[in-house]
């Protein structure tokens, strides 16, 4: 059994960058197209037992509160993009797709949440997850994949963990503290200042760990020994919000998640009011009962659009 979970919000940002503005009735629908659009290739693909999607919510997480600063210097979303990841979670009841959202946390702390508790069912074999976001690396394991959007939308990733390795040059395991060291732009948290991609990886490569990094730092090249004593608040600051939360107090039935002939109906309804022809034509070819495709992880490269 296959657990597909979705990374509802960074597909969308995704989608409306990737696609020409469309509109129905005056409403902006490139996201929302974008984002059914990969709905139909992973489904078409990876023929997932069960679905879900995670949602952001407006307003403050406890990143905020930890630190001021934390994605501070975002620009402002796109008033045709708001309108759309408005609109979002409403067309998901109407498919009858169940979505998580909780007010001070991200969507990735309620994907990393379901995660590790369906991670339990010894009947699924499988987790994927669906998004752009690097971060989610840190919950890849033996039953936890992502499958990434590259290039736009042209062509989509699955990443286990060799290909985090070859990505990062670090282990699924250690994500939380490579950002640690080097902070994170987008995010807006410091890390070590001077402390780049191939020094964090380095050291994480010999000493595995934050913590194990700091008690080795007198075996450390003194040049960098000095940037990372003078940042250690820091590092463990950034530490902190990299973490993604794993137990948050979410009630999850596993079985209101199984994906059914009963969605496939309410998509095509949902296609016919906006109006997304090219999407009913490929939702007839869609059937949850189909065998799953196998993707050589190999060359693990396929089109969800």
């Amino acid at each position: 059994m296959h657990l597909l979970i979705i990374d509802g919000h960074a597909v969308a940002h995704r989608a409306y960058h990737s696609i020409p503005p469309m509109t129905n009735n005056g409403q902006p629908v490139n996201a929302l197209y974008g984002f059914y659009s990969m709905l139909l290739g992973s489904l078409d693909i990876l023929k997932p037992d069960y679905l879900c999607v995670c949602l952001d919510l407006p307003g403050p997480t406890f990143r905020n509160v930890e630190f001021m600063g934390y994605r501070a210097k975002r620009a402002p979303t796109d008033h045709d993009l708001v309108s759309q990841l408005t609109l979002l979670p409403q067309t998901l009841a109407e498919s009858d797709i169940p979505t998580f959202s909780m007010g001070g946390y991200e969507a990735d702390d309620l994907i990393g949440t379901i995660s590790k508790k369906i991670f339990k069912k010894k009947f699924i074999k499988k987790i994927t997850i669906i998004t752009g976001d690097k971060d989610l690396m840190q919950l890849v394991n033996r039953k936890v994949s992502l499958y990434m959007p590259i290039h736009g939308l042209s062509e989509s990733k699955l990443y286990q963990k060799e290909e985090v390795y070859e990505r990062l040059g670090v282990k699924p395991k250690q994500v939380i503290d490579l950002k640690a060291l080097m902070g994170d732009m987008s995010d807006n948290y410091p890390g070590v200042a001077g402390v780049g991609p191939t020094t964090a990886t380095s050291l994480l490569s010999q000493y595995q760990t934050l913590d194990n990094i700091y008690k080795n730092i007198d075996k450390i090249k003194p040049v960098i020994a000095q940037k990372l004593i003078k940042d250690k608040n820091n590092a463990y600051m950034s530490q902190k919000l990299a973490t993604i939360i794993t137990n948050i107090p979410l009630k999850l039935k596993l079985k209101k998640l199984k994906f059914t002939q009963k969605n496939i109906n309410a998509l095509s309804d949902l296609f016919l009011k906006y109006n997304f022809k090219s999407l009913s034509s490929r939702l007839h070819k869609t059937s949850p009962q189909k065998q799953i495709k196998k993707i050589d992880i190999k060359s693990n490269q396929e089109s969800l659009f």
